[in-house]
């Protein structure tokens, strides 16, 4: 008697690749992965770099973008959508237009604009395009520097965050998670992350540690979020799921060149799944 295979969930990434492995496309598919999702993928741009920096990249052009995406959504449409590097202003349009015909299924978007070394991921305009794709997003996960550049105001603390994150919210995002902001607990560092969902802050916190640098912590974060998401989760539980995913990835980090070391997915399973749900409880919203 045959049986028929299991249908798996099946989350999508959209997003850039880097050919070292460490973020991008490849991230995100090893993400998934480790977190017993099936992953495809449609790729942006190509950039040509390692673990020390990025070279260059050639964006693709729209129809190559939408040819792929195409193809893919005419077999299945996945579960959850994550959606990083786009490159193009009409690539992001492009895009944005498809994930709201498919407005049943959750988007995270990891608004990725610039390398760490600072070199700009995106054409002039791209950021205006970025915020007015916010209305079909479920989740933006952008770290401090991306959040200034979005709300046009730098931030230096967890009341800008606040207010910051407010902004996106009011420009159609339903929920908002900024990671890597550097507050203060009497004489002590601490690094804060802020979830905003509807009108709720969550503030999860814990130890700074200074001159930190591991790539593509951005892309397993954003990634482990729309994992769990495909698999029915809310935004809260998925986001503090992820966020212990990503944080024990960064603890088992590998270093595979001479650049920083990378965030390991692998690393991020240690635990086994139903562990991801034993969080600090953050502090209530204000």
């Amino acid at each position: 008697m045959s049986t028929s295979p299991e249908r798996l969930a099946i989350a999508m990434t959209i997003a850039g690749h880097d050919p070292s492995g460490g973020a991008g496309i490849v991230a995100d598919l090893r993400t998934f992965e480790e977190l017993g999702i099936y992953g495809v993928a449609v790729a942006t741009s190509i950039t040509y770099q390692n673990s020390v920096g990025v070279n260059g990249r050639f964006d693709l052009f729209p129809d190559l973008v939408i040819g792929q995406l195409d193809a893919l959504l005419q077999d299945r449409v996945p579960s959850a959508f994550k959606v990083g590097m786009l490159g193009r202003t009409d690539t992001v349009a492009a895009v944005a237009k498809i994930l709201a015909e498919h407005h049943s299924r959750p988007v995270v978007l990891d608004p990725v604009l610039r390398s760490s070394s600072g070199e700009p991921l995106i054409e002039e305009g791209g950021l205006e395009a970025i915020e007015r794709m916010l209305p079909v997003v479920t989740v933006v996960t952008p770290n401090k520097d991306e959040l200034t550049e979005l709300c046009g105001f730098e931030v230096f603390d967890v009341a800008d965050v606040k207010a910051a994150a407010l902004m996106l919210v009011k420009k159609g995002a339903k929920a908002v998670l900024v990671t890597g902001v550097k507050s203060k607990k009497g004489s002590k560092a601490e690094s804060s992350d802020v979830l905003l969902v509807g009108d709720k802050y969550h503030v999860y916190s814990g130890p700074w540690v200074e001159d930190l640098s591991v790539h593509g912590t951005g892309c397993v974060l954003s990634s482990a979020i729309a994992a769990f998401l495909a698999t029915g989760r809310d935004v809260r539980t998925s986001v503090s799921m992820a966020r212990n995913f990503t944080l024990a990835a960064m603890k088992n980090s590998i270093k595979p060149g001479e650049g920083p070391p990378f965030a390991s997915p692998r690393g991020g399973r240690q635990r086994r799944p139903k562990d991801y749900y034993s969080f600090v409880t953050p502090s209530p919203g204000v």
